[in-house]
């Protein structure tokens, strides 16, 4: 992982007010989505101030790939009224408030989203970042009641992703005596170090017993075009690609962004075959 140029960073904020460039801070949520399957999945966002004296705007920026026209979408909203002092503001599911608002086109009202999200605080300057926080929960209805989900944390938008390898590892198969294990993995570009521009993302896949290189590929290859800045792309259950032999119930997964000088950033989802149950984590950053 390798720090943004901090005065770059926030030209991405400009897109959405026109801030200082060392007057704010952005958290960088690496998923949100509305989507209806075999159950319906909604991302809540809980988002603090936690500066003791400080009031802030607060601006959010949805980005999204349309599964309608597969037309690219950035659409903004802001919190009204601004976030006070040590105040908390919850959105029981981010993309809904965002169509009640009017800000999802007419196409996409009805569609499934699945995006990232930015949100920028005026008020709170990079040095006191950590004052500034946006949480995110991707959940469904649980089947004795109640929700089932995973959570996630917002990261300085000035430090996400790497202009080299991302690197992890994820596992499928049996998870010891009490089930098996299938694994999300989620690419994105966290543009040039402006926040701009799009790029086509390399994948690689290592067998995690022997090192073995499996696969190599573009993103680009599965959906016919480049990513956008702050697009994401997930790739579920990577364990059922023809090119994994099913012996294989570990992978090195390296992530690299294909043009010079841009971020990539990549996540895992750890998933139980029986009870849904998620684990979130993100792969390290070179």
């Amino acid at each position: 992982m390798k720090l943004r140029d901090i005065s770059a960073t926030f030209i991405v904020s400009s897109l959405l007010v026109a801030a200082s460039a060392t007057a704010a801070t952005t958290k960088s949520i690496p998923v949100v989505a509305q989507i209806q399957g075999a159950a319906f999945f909604r991302t809540s966002v809980t988002i603090s101030n936690a500066n003791e004296a400080a009031t802030t705007p607060v601006h959010m920026l949805l980005s999204y790939r349309s599964l309608v026209d597969n037309t690219f979408q950035t659409v903004t909203l802001d919190l009204s009224p601004a976030l006070g002092p040590r105040r908390v503001v919850v959105f029981d599911d981010i993309i809904q408030a965002f169509k009640n608002a009017g800000r999802i086109r007419a196409t996409d009202a009805s569609a499934n989203i699945f995006g990232t999200l930015l949100v920028t605080y005026d008020a709170i300057a990079e040095d006191a970042r950590e004052e500034a926080a946006a949480v995110a929960r991707t959940y469904s209805a649980g089947p004795a009641g109640g929700t089932i989900g995973l959570a996630y944390a917002g990261r300085c938008y000035c430090a996400t992703g790497s202009r080299f390898r991302v690197l992890g590892a994820s596992r499928g198969g049996v998870f010891g005596n009490d089930g098996s294990t299938r694994a999300n993995l989620g690419i994105i570009n966290e543009g040039n170090p402006q926040g701009q521009g799009s790029t086509d993302v390399r994948v690689q896949y290592y067998n995690g017993d022997t090192g073995q290189l499996l696969k190599q590929f573009f993103v680009s290859d599965i959906v016919h075009h480049n990513l956008e800045a702050n697009e994401v792309f997930q790739i579920n259950n990577v364990f059922n690609d023809p090119a994994i032999p099913s012996t294989v119930h570990t992978l090195v997964v390296q992530v690299e962004a294909a043009t010079a000088d841009f971020y990539a950033s990549s996540y895992v989802v750890q998933l139980d075959n029986t009870t849904q149950d998620g684990s979130f984590f993100f792969l390290e950053e070179e």
